[in-house]
């Protein structure tokens, strides 16, 4: 039988649609209040290079950014950050509709893991209409695609920035012990 250990601490993690900066700042000045400083971002990229999916919702020329921060979160009851990003992405910008999309998760050493308020066959229900995936594991020195991995999250700079970041935060770790 195994022990019961208390629950594990990770990275928190923020995939941000938008569509101009200002927007972004404000997104980012938002999540640094919740979850405190975060490591540079990877970089911008059009999401219509990737997928027409938000098209209808957002127009054409929609830019996406990764962002992870530096303090570790307990992960007992994190899911609920994406009940927080649903509520500021439907009101605190002061617009009807809405005007970016914050997909949040979390790093750690082995795997990126994204919150969604969608099941599927491959998301664990955590609660309050939220569900978890592991959209990449990490094995040999590289993120590993799994089927349900979004394109844009296996495209090789993001792929190198959250390795890079992962190496980071693998040395922060061992220079805690």
């Amino acid at each position: 039988m195994g022990t019961i250990k208390p629950s594990p601490k990770a990275h928190p993690f923020v995939a941000v649609m938008f569509k101009n900066k200002k927007d972004l700042s404000a997104c980012l000045e938002y999540l640094q209040e919740q979850l405190g400083d975060a490591f540079p971002g990877g970089p911008i990229y059009r999401v219509t290079d990737f997928t027409k999916y938000y098209v209808k919702e957002f127009g054409e020329l929609l830019l996406k950014q990764f962002f992870v921060f530096r303090k570790p979160v307990n992960l007992e009851d994190f899911y609920q950050i994406k009940i927080q990003t649903n509520n500021f992405e439907l009101g605190k910008l002061g617009s009807s509709k809405r005007i970016l999309n914050i997909d949040p998760g979390y790093l750690e050493p082995s795997k990126l893991v994204l919150f969604s308020t969608k099941n599927f066959s491959h998301r664990i229900y955590c609660g309050k209409g939220i569900y978890a995936e592991v959209t990449m594991t990490y094995a040999h020195d590289e993120f590993v695609r799994l089927p349900w991995t979004y394109n844009d999250y296996y495209w090789g700079k993001n792929r190198s920035f959250l390795k890079k970041i992962r190496d980071e935060i693998v040395c922060l770790s061992r220079s805690q012990l």
